[in-house]
């Protein structure tokens, strides 16, 4: 009976300290992933400006996400990098994002 106590006991234990951190870590991922989600978001619609303005064709967005993506890393980027892609890519991302607000197209 007393194994069986100290096995419960350290059981809830345990159960609370994960919960307590592993909440952070989770926070962190999300976190994480939010600041990717955001850059990329807001290098797409610097792009999509720079091509209204005329600045760039859309053939160069992805060379222009790649070059901010290098900057912004100090790094060769990955070809599975959140900067790779180009204007079809960003096109989706800013009409998600339209639909996310409520704004039409």
């Amino acid at each position: 009976m007393k194994s069986f106590l100290i096995f419960v006991v350290g059981a809830i234990i345990g159960a609370v300290a994960a919960i307590v951190f592993a909440g952070g870590i989770f926070a962190g991922l999300g976190a994480g992933a939010g600041l990717v989600t955001g850059l990329k978001a807001g290098s797409c619609l610097t792009a999509e400006a720079a091509k209204e303005k005329g600045y760039v064709t859309a053939d160069q967005v992805g060379e222009l996400l790649s070059a901010a993506g290098m900057q912004m890393t100090a790094q060769e980027l990955a070809d599975n990098s959140p900067f790779a892609g180009g204007d079809a890519d960003c096109q989706k991302i800013i009409s998600d994002l339209k639909a996310a607000t409520g704004k039409s197209q």
